[in-house]
């Protein structure tokens, strides 16, 4: 039987949860202009990315129980998100960056860190807060990729990337590190695991185009990793941030690179 995600039912809301659900709602230009501000003051968004994973680390930890078995735990009773992902990408799937070192090998989809049902959409459908996939990266560092699709909710690169920043702080924490590695990254993560981040846009052309908010979000993802590697605080947990493009007309396993910082 597949199991869903981890046991924390009752999560707290962390900020920088609270940032990707307003940038979300946002329409594009308040969400440029959002783009802008962070990007003049990137310090704010290192300081919510190292609060986010200290409450979650603490979150995890004192609801560790060193007699519980998650292989015997039922899974939740609630509904499981499915999104178009599932169509195009499958576990076991290999994914190829066309001309790029990051290509990687689907582990999993629809994966929530932290067990939270998706809210709804105003067609009735799931939006996806978590992680649409995850997988291992196809070269020699044993990087773990989390993976957040493009949906109508998440329309462009800046509230992707904050879903990820979100999800790499619910993933991470050593104790809840473990029970994913059972889950969901079979067995393949370990203590020194370092994350790449992918978001993924549709793209329908053969030539994407560098948007202004994806050139926006690259520069603000660049300079996030700059800070959270400065920061002592924070564990070496990332490796690459990574924008990529699918057509899903045609899609066969091959994503159109976008930038990489």
């Amino acid at each position: 039987m597949k199991h869903e995600s981890p046991l924390i039912l009752d999560a707290p809301v962390t900020a920088l949860r609270c940032s990707f659900e307003r940038a979300r709602s946002l329409p594009l230009e308040q969400q440029i202009q959002e783009c802008v501000d962070q990007l003049q003051h990137p310090e704010l968004l290192v300081a919510e990315l190292l609060e986010a994973y200290r409450v979650m680390a603490t979150c995890f930890e004192d609801a560790a129980d060193p007699d519980c078995d998650d292989e015997e735990k039922e899974p939740s009773a609630g509904p499981r998100a499915t999104t178009l992902v599932e169509d195009f990408i499958w576990e076991s799937r290999e994914l190829t960056v066309v001309g790029q070192p990051c290509s990687f090998t689907c582990l999993d989809t629809n994966v929530n860190p932290i067990d939270s049902l998706d809210p709804l959409n105003g067609d009735g459908k799931k939006l996806s807060t978590g992680l649409d996939y995850v997988g291992l990266a196809c070269d020699d560092t044993g990087s773990i990729v989390l993976g957040a699709v493009q949906a109508p909710g998440d329309a462009t690169a800046y509230p992707l990337l904050l879903r990820l920043l979100a999800c790499l702080t619910e993933v991470a924490p050593p104790a809840q590190l473990e029970r994913m590695n059972r889950l969901h990254f079979k067995g393949l993560a370990g203590p020194k695991t370092r994350f790449d981040l992918n978001l993924v846009l549709w793209e329908r052309s053969d030539e994407p185009e560098m948007t202004p908010i994806s050139q926006l979000t690259r520069d603000l993802a660049e300079n996030l990793k700059a800070g959270a590697r400065a920061c002592e605080q924070f564990p070496d947990l990332l490796r690459d941030i990574v924008c990529l493009r699918m057509n899903p007309d045609r899609f066969d396993g091959r994503l159109r690179f976008d930038w990489r910082v």
